[in-house]
């Protein structure tokens, strides 16, 4: 039996999404075959590049891969990124090793220092005949931002986060950090909980960092855990009610209208998220929008509504950040979009 004591005890290493805390690794064989075998096969001047969403697990199966010496890169090296090539190239003549490690290659990294930073490493590569390991998110497939780059080679797998993987990274951590043998996560959980924290049509920008984040929250509050006898027990009620609770969402008018109208929407057209595919368009948002009576011209929109939205996680983008040369303007999180954990948990 789990309490809620046990949950709140080590709700950070149960749930963690960062280097913090050192749990352990699950899942992507295929993953690390094949990267292993691109490692081995790098030659100089070329760019492994991972390219995936944000808090997917780039940076642990780079770690996982060095400390099992997988990878010829020095155990225990600290990984250079981006901004700090772009601030000061030199940097990249004390990493370790004949191969680079370089991380943060993604939106949160002003696009200045991203697109410089790149281009520096290219050049030092070029010069230097050393090989890297580029870390970065939908970002690295901008030609106009990691064209410099000549000599890519594009790890091609790299596994989803679906209800199965979510599955096993969550019972090999309870029965890791609780000892437990038998351990089986619909003991603590509504087994349609997973259905809801990894659906089909968000599994490939889905993060462990958005799903552990509402985990580590929910725990820690008596008032969203309930119980199944003396047993702690997590429910789907359990989430909606904590994001229902929740008082960090700030709307203005038109954000809140538009809001509402979209979880009714959801309701109507895609019960429990049911049919949703490849996402929306912008324009498909717009017109309701305009529907809702909310009257903005369709950029506007973008900027004032879209852009927000999926910058505080109500909505997820799933299209490739992009950089528009002759404004120098940076979309960080364009279209489709999918609705995000908290807006499908919330419209239940």
């Amino acid at each position: 039996m789990i309490t809620n004591r046990d949950l709140k005890a080590c709700k950070e290493q149960l749930f963690s999404y960062s280097a913090a805390y050192q749990v352990p690794f699950y899942g992507r064989e295929k993953t690390i075959e094949e990267m292993q075998g691109l490692t081995d096969g790098l030659k100089p001047r070329q760019v492994l590049t991972i390219s995936q969403p944000l808090g997917t697990g780039k940076t642990f199966l780079v770690n996982y891969m060095i400390n099992n010496q997988r990878i010829p890169v020095p155990a225990g090296s600290t990984f250079l990124t981006v901004k700090g090539i772009a601030e000061d190239p030199e940097i990249m003549e004390d990493f370790p090793g004949d191969t680079l490690v370089v991380d943060e290659a993604d939106i949160k990294t002003p696009v200045k220092k991203l697109r410089k930073g790149l281009k520096l490493l290219a050049e030092y590569l070029d010069e230097n005949e050393r090989k890297a390991i580029l870390l970065g998110d939908y970002s690295l497939r901008n030609p106009e931002i990691s064209g410099c780059l000549e000599h890519k080679v594009l790890l091609k797998h790299f596994e989803d986060i679906d209800q199965a993987f979510l599955r096993g990274v969550l019972e090999q951590r309870f029965k890791h950090f609780l000892d437990l043998e038998d351990f089986q996560i619909d003991q603590v959980m509504e087994p349609e909980l997973i259905d809801y924290l990894a659906p089909e049509w968000m599994k490939s920008v889905n993060s462990f960092r958005g799903i552990f984040s509402l985990f580590q929250k929910i725990v820690a509050d008596d008032r969203y855990v309930r119980y199944n006898g003396e047993a702690a027990y997590l429910t789907i009620e359990t989430f909606r009610d904590f994001l229902c609770q929740d008082q960090t969402l700030q709307l203005d008018q038109n954000q809140k209208k538009f809001w509402d109208m979209l979880c009714e929407y959801l309701r109507e057209m895609y019960p429990k998220g049911n049919g949703i595919a490849t996402g929306f368009t912008d324009t498909e948002l717009y017109e309701l929008a305009k529907n809702s009576g909310i009257s903005m011209s369709e950029q506007t929109f973008k900027e004032e509504i879209l852009y927000p939205f999926a910058a505080v996680d109500l909505l997820a983008s799933t299209g490739i950040p992009e950089y528009i040369k002759e404004s120098k303007e940076f979309v960080r999180r364009p279209a489709p979009y999918v609705p995000s954990l908290r807006l499908l948990l919330s419209v239940l």
